[in-house]
């Protein structure tokens, strides 16, 4: 089994105190680079798996670190000024690692089809966005456009995948970006700031009643009348059905290639996700 240490690597970048003082990088793409980097070690790349993972891991979290800029007009105090500054250069930093990486390795190509990615990815999300400003957004259309954003970046490597393995590799690719994405969704539904188009905003506004509506269309809804709504709608169980369904269709997948070399490993992906499910860990709390 290829040793994984991505995550370990990606520290050297952003565990900086000023980063760390003023805002939060987000969650790390684990799943996806982990998956990268197994499917690249079975090919002629195998050299430079660890490498791609790390670069598109990192060109992720910058990705991701400028979607934490807010667009709210209005004065701020100098906390929150702060912290928006922040994100924008930790965005921006994190975004540079990557082009120096790839090009101290000679892989010009790769900066160039992950740049590609990016312009993809932010159109596809202007796209959305648009959609969710007129409110015309369902709480599965969100959930299959957010994993669809977060694929993006890794399937720049398909082309690399061996042929017989892409179909295995897009099919993964698709159901952990699932679980990554539930996941982090699950997160977001017991923190009333983060609530703003999250996937439990987009459930409670598709299947609510009109007072519940008008509390979200507020800028920033009263906590407890977040946690109410979401307790009300079981947005809880609902995604963890769904994480239970993405983990059931990868042991499928897994069943059906039983008799390839190296899958123990992408059994360690879904490990994490399956401990998630146990009872012990899956009562969600929404109160």
């Amino acid at each position: 089994m290829n040793s994984y240490r991505v995550p370990q690597l990606a520290k050297k970048y952003t565990d900086y105190d000023m980063i760390r003082q003023h805002t939060e990088i987000p969650s790390f793409p684990d799943s996806r680079a982990r998956l990268l980097q197994v499917f690249v070690g079975r090919t002629d790349e195998k050299v430079h798996q660890e490498l791609y993972a790390l670069a598109t891991s990192l060109v992720q979290l910058a990705m991701d670190t400028h979607d934490r800029i807010d667009t709210i007009s209005g004065e701020r105090r100098e906390q929150e000024m702060r912290s928006r500054q922040l994100n924008v250069l930790a965005g921006d930093y994190l975004s540079s690692r990557f082009y120096q990486l790839l090009a101290q390795a000679g892989r010009i190509e790769m900066i160039g089809k992950l740049s590609g990615a990016v312009s993809g990815v932010n159109a596809r999300k202007m796209t959305l966005y648009e959609r969710m400003k007129k409110l015309l957004v369902s709480a599965d259309e969100y959930l299959r456009e957010t994993v669809q954003l977060r694929m993006q970046l890794f399937l720049s490597f398909t082309g690399m995948i061996q042929h017989n393995e892409e179909s295995l590799w897009n099919s993964l690719l698709t159901e952990f970006s699932s679980c990554e994405t539930i996941v982090e969704e699950l997160k977001r539904m017991n923190d009333a700031k983060q609530y703003l188009h999250s996937y439990a905003y987009w459930h409670i506004y598709e299947h609510g009643n009109d007072d519940e509506r008008n509390v979200l269309r507020q800028s920033e809804p009263d906590a407890r009348a977040w946690n109410s709504m979401v307790l009300k709608h079981r947005v809880g169980e609902v995604l963890l059905d769904k994480l239970r369904e993405c983990t059931h269709r990868i042991q499928l997948l897994l069943q059906d290639e039983e008799g390839r070399m190296g899958l123990q490993e992408i059994h360690a992906i879904l490990e994490p996700y399956l401990a998630y499910l146990q009872p012990s860990h899956a009562a969600v709390r929404e109160d």
